[in-house]
Parts: structure tokens; sequence; C-alpha cells
């Protein structure tokens, strides 16, 4: 019997934890596709550090909230170090918009362990190792994977989609003749990974030093991450021997080599892929942008377009939908770039580039203390793009019927008072939200529990004092629902809002949303290039 199934509705190629979550997202929808991994087994290489609070939500629409999250390692903020050891500025926490703290503390090679479980207990033996793919063939309303397996055989594959989830070096990318565009540092950087470090504050630190900066970032079970800008005439060979890095890391830690987990040398990228499709395959994750790790939105980036694509194929495979893969792009592009700024704006603070640039922070910063609201805008980072989209699958969007509207933006996560959290309501497909009298027995009188091949939810939420609505544990979280009272809003897979209209239009705005999937291009003119 092989090993490959002859065709799978969708091919992920890369089990990364852009592509394990794919597969499980998928697997929530209910669409069969199979997980294709180069490698004989797991990585267990500590690369990202960083679940931020969005990256968290997608991992609880399959359950990975009351397990692997169930008891977070959750960061208190950062703080920033000049050459005198002073600390010039401090984050915190921050609110918790999407139901979980902003920054969240992992050890990479037990998530991964953690996405694979939960995709065995969801769909048993979708994933394969020793796997590596030789060709994609690109026909008429399908592809073909070409694979090696392990079992020294090529395997042809006939999927509608693939998602190409294979790292930065992606060999599917490359094979396209995709460029990447953007930069790539000139300083490379050391990583090391410690355990038993005696620095167990929950804050990175940041040591924003002119001679040779220097990172330090918490890590789960005691460990800590060190990060050092090599300098230059500095060579990779020199800087990971025993010695070197024994200097390096004296004012912050003795050096016991036993207690050192991991030592690089990494080169920073702030680049992106000049397109995220050809035809039937998507890049996603690192294969479609780079951005340097200051802001730590490196794998959450590929969390997000996992995503975004995934209930979307879910609408086509399931639903019947037209084709509408052209919306991840034109949804995705923007967003994943300007995180990629503040990455590269961050890093101009780590890392700055001689004394000029270090005075000129020092004076912007004394030079705002009469404004304090402006100085924390700058120094809490509060200009990190708000989880929203400028154009897409949305009703209303263009003109919206209020300032503050919901539509295009993630909808907050607020708990509820009998526990949980909001998402635990709206269940892993569309939903219905409404807030007053009028919307609630809207909600009531419908019958419809699916949506373009999805589960429609119906939610009643108590904002307005109505009693059959579901209670806020914290009210405050959900106050930009407010904006919407009146209305009954209709919530995306991936939680962003789709529209928002008067509960006797409910019928009608779901028509007219259907419409924008039915009326999309024909996946019969399949174009191979977009």
């Amino acid at each position: 019997m092989s090993l490959f199934p002859s065709e799978v509705p969708v091919v992920v190629v890369g089990a990364g934890p852009t592509g394990l979550t794919a597969a499980n997202l998928l697997a929530a929808y209910g669409v069969d596709c199979l997980l294709l991994e180069r490698d004989a087994g797991p990585m267990n290489l500590p690369r990202a550090i960083v679940i931020d609070d969005e990256g968290a939500r997608t991992l609880q629409v399959f359950g990975l909230d009351r397990s692997y999250l169930a008891d977070p390692m959750e960061g208190d903020g950062s703080r920033y170090y000049d050459d005198a050891g002073h600390c010039f500025a401090e984050t915190g926490q921050g609110p918790r918009n999407f139901g979980f703290a902003k920054r969240n503390f992992i050890f990479q090679p037990e998530l991964e362990a953690a996405l694979r479980a939960r995709l065995e207990d969801q769909a048993p033996a979708t994933l394969r190792f020793g796997a590596e793919v030789t060709a994609i063939e690109q026909a008429e309303g399908h592809a073909a994977v070409v694979v090696a397996g392990a079992d020294g055989r090529e395997h042809r594959i006939r999927t509608q989609w693939v998602l190409a989830c294979d790292g930065g070096r992606s060999p599917i990318r490359e094979s396209l003749g995709i460029p990447m565009s953007g930069n790539t540092y000139e300083e490379d950087w050391i990583v090391v990974d410690t355990l038993n470090d005696p620095d167990q504050s929950l804050f990175s630190k940041f040591f924003c030093s002119d001679i040779r900066p220097t990172v330090s970032v918490p890590a789960p079970a005691g460990g800590r991450r060190y990060e050092f800008m090599l300098l230059p005439g500095e060579t990779r060979e020199q800087v990971l021997q025993d010695g070197f890095l024994e200097s390096l890391m004296a004012p912050l830690r003795p050096w016991r080599p036993a207690d050192i987990l991991r030592r690089t040398v990494y080169t920073f990228h702030a680049r992106m892929a000049e397109r995220f499709r050809h035809g039937r395959i998507m890049l996603m994750g690192d294969a479609a942008h780079l951005t340097p790790p200051f802001a730590g939105q490196g794998m959450n980036a590929g969390l997000r377009d996992a995503h975004n694509v995934t209930w979307k194929l879910a609408c086509m495979i399931r639903g019947g939908a037209g084709d509408v893969m052209d919306s991840y792009a034109d949804e995705r592009r923007k967003p994943a770039w300007d995180m990629i700024q503040l990455a590269v704006a961050m890093g101009s603070i780590v890392m700055p580039a001689g004394r000029d640039q270090v005075m000129f922070r020092d004076l912007l910063l004394k030079a705002l203390e009469p404004f304090p609201n402006v100085r924390d805008y700058l120094i809490q980072m509060r200009f990190k793009p708000k989880p929203r989209y400028e154009t897409g699958l949305f009703l209303g969007l263009e003109a919206p019927a209020f300032d503050a509207s919901l539509v295009g933006e993630m909808i907050p996560q607020p708990l509820l008072a009998g526990g949980g959290r909001l998402d635990d309501r709206l269940g892993p497909g569309f939903a219905l939200i409404a807030q007053d009298a009028a919307g609630a027995a809207a909600l009531e009188a419908m019958t419809q529990d699916s949506f373009l091949g999805l589960p429609l939810a119906r939610v009643q939420l108590d904002t307005c004092g109505i009693a059959t609505g579901l209670a806020l544990a914290d009210p405050g979280v959900a106050r930009p629902l407010r904006t919407h009272r009146d209305q009954v809003l209709l919530v995306r897979p991936d939680r962003y809002c789709a529209a928002a209209f008067a509960p006797e239009d409910i019928a009608a705005a779901l028509a007219d949303y259907a419409a924008r999937f039915a009326g999309a291009q024909d996946m019969a003119k399949d174009r191979l290039t977009v």
C-alpha cells in the first residue's frame, strides 16, 4: 500500500509552525490535506521564542489554548538600556484585547510537538516526514505534486491547492523564480540559548549600544536567549568558540557549557516575495516574507497567513465557492510588510548606527519629557499596526457607516463571565453577533446553522443589558463592539469582522457576502501567474 494518497484536496509543504498550523486549521474545517516534510524528523531547534496574542488566538481554533497554552509563560514587557546601564524606556504587558497576553514565551520544539500531536488527533496519518517535493506541475483545475518518499520511490499526488510553507530558503519559491525584495542586514548576530539562567525576569531586555548591541529574552523552563551583534572583522567560527562566548556573556551570567542549549549565527532579513501566489500555489510564512526578530513577529506572521488562507480554502472546497485566493495577497501583503517595517524601526533603537544616532535618540526622548503621551506612544511601540485589512473579502469596507467601524478589523475577544473566551462560543466557522434586543430576536428566529460550507454560530452578547446575552467578565475589552450595538456583525472564521448590518437585513447581507465568493474568478480559468 502506498504511503501517499493519489489525490487529496490540499498539499501542505513544510512541517514548521506555519505548515502544522495550516494543517490543523484545515482539519478543524473538515478539509483533508497531506503535510509533507523533507527532513526525516523534527528539527528540534529553538528558533521562534514568542507567540503573540493573535497567534495564540489562531491556535485556539483547534484547542491548543486548553492544552499547550493552558499555562503560558507571559512576558512582562520590555526594557531598553543605554551603554551606562540606565533603563531609558520600559513597556508593560499591554491590554488583552484578543484573549491572551501580547507576548507568550515558548520553546519551539515543544510547540511543534503539540501541533503534531493535535494534528494526529484530528487527522491521523496526515504528516509525512522524509518526503521531498521535487516538482509541482500545474494544469487546468488542479496541480500534481511529485514527491521523493522515504521509501525511495517517486509519487505523484493530484491536488487542488499547494501551500508552500517551506521556509525562508523555499525551494518551491526558488523553482517558481519568484524574487524576494527588501534588505538583508550587513551585521550578523550570535544567538545563544541557555538553560538554568540566573536571570528569571520576564522582561525582554535590549542593551542598545552603538558598540555591541545585545538582546536578552526570557525562555521557558528557566532558560534565556542572548543575542549579540557581530563586529567588523569577527568570523562565525571565532564567535562560537567557548572562550569568545564566555567573555561576551560574563556581564550577564556565568559561563557553564552544560547550560548552553544552542549557539549559532544568524543573518537578519527584511524581505518579501514579489508575489504570494503562483496559480494554485500559495507562498506562506517565511517562504513569503522574512522579518528581523526585534518585534517577535516572524513565526506569528506565518500563523496569520495560515489562518487567512485555510478558511478560504474550506469555503471553496466544502462550500463550492469560486476562486477567492487573490484575496490572500490583497489582505496579507501590506500588514506583513508593515510588521517588517515595525521590526526595522525597533532595530534602529536596538542597534543604533554610531554615536550620532545614540545622541539623537537620547535628545529626542529628553525633548519629549514634557509630552508624556507622545513619548509613551514611541516607547510603548503603539505605532504597531492594528490587525486590520484595508481591502479584501468584506462588505462596506470602502464606506463604513461609523468612524470606529470594526469592518475589516479583528474583533476583540473578551472573557465570559461563565468561564472561557468569546471564540469558544463562536466556533471554528462564521459567526453572527448581536448585542441588542432586536438583534437577539433576529438571531433567535434564524434556523440557518451553516454558511459557505462552514458552521454558522449565532451569539448574543450582553453589552447592552439584554437578559438573554452572554455576560462578560471584562466588558472593557468588548467596548469596541459597542460601536455596532444596534447592528448584527458577521465575523469571518479568522475573527475579522466581514460586515455590519441592521437585524432585519441579515438574509440580504449573507446573500451579498456569499455573492462575493460565487462571483469570484472562475476556477476553470486558472491563472498560473498572479
